[in-house]
């Protein structure tokens, strides 16, 4: 499908042209009021209407002279199938369908309606927005197929936003901090996907940074393929995703079930792509603002704060600490060059209070200097700035700034103010021009700061990574069967993970012997299919050697088990090797039902569940990624040797997770869930074991 004509068409047709106030009505009178320049590629057709705002209308598509591109339907949905046929006769290879009651309903009769509209849209070639959709606004070459009232913008802005909501839209375009390319509402997106609208945008040079509201992902694979270009091209994502709170998490049979839910997997996906996830819009619009503003994005967390009186200074500074932001002492060079220009009380430190005895030309010295230490990467300052500034000596802080900035375009710096308010129009534009973004409060300004930090950081890394995802192929059955430890192991040697030596077996006497062949305390563990936690019935006995012991722990297990679940159908005994204890860890996957596995690595045994310290990222993984995962976790610095201890064998750590994601990505249409609990790891270079494992399996792949 030809998304071009859909979004950037020469020829336009509204189908539906009225004055009343309906969604046809406001397409119609938009289009006419701020596309005048475009009259000759506009045409209206309406059964009702000789003329709507003084231009003449066509009775049906079929009399309109030429071809066209587009077509903007704003009848109901009984007629729309019959006027996609007439628009692609007439050559269209892009719709708006405004109409709604299609599958959002959840009505047998209105699916159908949307499943028929989908094939006929496929059939004829067309690239259809919606159905249920609030149409598009494209700036760049001034096309407002949009179905509310708005208050159209003179010039072209660099956000390009979609979104699966028209009142969004709507919300964002009020704001005037919104300068946007290009304004999606998608609807339904049964036809054109969120992921094609996305890739337009990752793709459109008049763009600089992709803006998103998104309700699920329909295509996985291929936004995984989008992000991966935005990344390619440096070009940000800021999505705004709904359903953290969403409680549909299944009940899982592992621990990493029951570690991960759908969120975390979107949470996992985004960070493996370098996607910037807000959490509301002003958030989101403030992101996307503060990118498109500043010439450059600053790269490293090493920020100055300076500001003109010492409460703006401490709320500063405890408000940034809340997210982390670094504000490194100034060098001895920076602080002796600092005591010249500053008032005498003024003290040469970061954060600064310059103090009332200063002014804009003061404001400008120290900035220059400042920005000069190699330690400091961005300048903030909380100058409050209003819809009329009554300190008039905030236009002389002000002016002190701008002439900075417009000198040194290289140095990203920006406006904290410290309470929300109107914003006088004069001072933004001046502000903007020379780069210097205004983002909200503390709360908000710090958290769109680390966000731009955190992207430039991920940036730098991004070649380190696979770029893929591990999608499903075939939706997975719901049918599901539980392999026992035995037979899970088997299948993690298959793929290189290190095991310790087992053997199942049906008589205390055949444990016996092969516990003798061993040569070493071992442990005994109940084998079925029926029972995940063995520990939970008694079913693990530990350290134990001789015939005699082996007889009774043998037989203690098949009775406990016989007590406890009378309904499990009993393979025997696994009689494993008493591995040496090391550092317990989980390995462990959950295969997410749009995005595929997910690999996850936390603290093991009883501290999975208490603490959380757990990672989760998308397969397949490699080496360098896998290293990630391990350094993410707070326990990390148990691995690297913590007081003392030795460090412990991460590379083989590493080396098994990157085995497990390729055994998730072979087994993904039939993998539920996986776990390796505990993994030990051991001391540098003597490696790691899997004490235990679980894999969940659909019966029919």
């Amino acid at each position: 499908m030809e998304l071009n004509k859909l979004l950037r068409p020469q020829k336009i047709v509204i189908v539906g042209a009225t004055e009343r106030e309906t969604m046809a009505g406001f397409a119609s009178r938009m289009f006419l009021e701020q596309c005048r320049e475009r009259m000759e590629d506009l045409y209206l057709v309406s059964l009702k209407n000789d003329r709507v705002f003084g231009v003449p209308c066509y009775r049906k598509i079929s009399d309109i002279p030429g071809k066209i591109d587009l077509a903007v339907i704003c009848t109901p949905k009984t007629t729309v199938p019959a006027l996609l046929e007439e628009a692609a006769e007439q050559g269209a290879k892009g719709a708006v369908v405004f109409a709604s009651g299609y599958g959002e309903t959840k009505l047998p009769e209105d699916v159908r309606m949307e499943e028929e509209l989908t094939a006929k849209a496929k059939d004829l070639d067309i690239a259809v927005m919606g159905p249920n959709c609030a149409g598009f606004l494209n700036f760049v070459d001034r096309v407002f197929a949009f179905g509310f009232l708005f208050q159209a913008r003179e010039s072209a802005g660099k956000i390009g936003l979609v979104s699966q909501s028209g009142q969004v839209c709507m919300g964002l375009m009020e704001s005037a901090k919104g300068s946007f390319s290009y304004v999606i509402s998608a609807g339904n997106s049964k036809i054109v996907t969120m992921e094609d609208y996305l890739e337009f945008l990752v793709e459109d040079e008049n763009t600089e940074v992709v803006a998103a509201y998104m309700e699920g992902i329909k295509k996985p694979e291929k936004f995984a393929q989008v992000l991966h270009r935005a990344v390619e091209k440096r070009k940000p994502v800021v999505i705004l995703k709904a359903g953290r709170s969403q409680k549909g998490s299944r009940a899982a049979a592992s621990h990493t079930g029951n570690l991960s839910g759908c969120d975390k997997h979107t949470d996992a996906l985004f960070k493996k792509f370098g996607v910037i996830r807000v959490e509301d819009l002003e958030e989101l619009l403030s992101v996307c603002a503060a990118i498109v503003t500043l010439p450059k994005l600053p790269e490293k967390n090493s920020l100055a704060f300076v500001n003109i009186s010492g409460g703006e200074t401490t709320i500063s500074a405890d408000a940034g600490s809340l997210y982390g932001l670094e504000l490194p002492d100034f060098s001895k060079e920076t602080t002796e060059r600092l005591k010249k220009v500053l008032p005498p009380f003024a003290t040469a430190q970061n954060p600064m209070d310059l103090t009332g005895g200063s002014d804009g030309n003061t404001f400008e010295q120290v900035a220059e200097i400042v920005m000069e230490d190699p330690q400091v990467e961005m300048l903030v300052t909380s100058l409050q700035i209003t819809e009329k500034i009554s300190d008039i000596t905030i236009y002389d802080y002000l002016e002190g700034l701008i002439r900075y900035c417009i000198r040194h375009p290289e140095k990203p710096a920006a406006v904290v103010p410290l309470i929300e308010s109107g914003r006088e129009k004069e001072v933004l534009e001046k502000l903007k021009a020379a780069g210097v973004p205004i983002l909200p409060p503390p709360h908000y300004g710090y958290r769109v700061i680390r966000h731009l930090m955190d992207y430039t950081a991920f940036l730098k890394t991004a070649e380190n990574r696979t770029g893929t995802i591990a999608a499903l192929q075939n939706k997975q059955e719901e049918d599901r069967i539980a392999l026992s430890e035995h037979q899970s192991k088997q299948i993690f040697i298959d793929y290189g993970i290190p095991c310790p030596k087992e053997k199942l077996t049906v008589t205390w006497k055949e444990a016996a012997v092969c516990a003798a062949e061993m040569g070493k305390k071992v442990v005994l563990k109940i084998e079925s299919n029926d029972i995940l936690h063995k520990s939970e019935i008694g079913g693990v006995r530990v350290g134990i050697q001789g015939e005699q012991e082996i007889k009774n722990a043998y037989q203690g297990i098949m009775e406990r088990a016989e007590q406890e679940r009378p309904d499990a159908k009993i393979n025997g005994i696994l009689v494993q090797e008493m591995l040496e204890e090391g550092l317990e860890m989980i390995i462990g996957v959950t295969c997410d039902p749009n995005l595929g596995p997910m690999i996850l690595l936390g603290m093991g045994g009883i501290f999975t569940e208490i603490f959380q310290d757990a990672v989760l990222y998308p397969a397949p993984i490699n080496h360098w990624e896998a290293e990630e995962m391990i350094s993410s976790l707070k326990s990390s610095r148990l691995l690297a040797g913590y007081r003392g201890q030795p460090p412990l064998d991460i590379k083989a750590l590493a080396d098994c997770l990157v085995s497990v994601s390729r055994l998730a990505e072979d087994y993904r249409d039939k993998l539920v869930e996986m776990d390796i609990n505990p993994v030990f790891v051991y001391p540098e270079g003597k490696g790691v074991k899997a004490a235990d494992g679980l894999m969940v399996l659909c019966r029919k792949p």
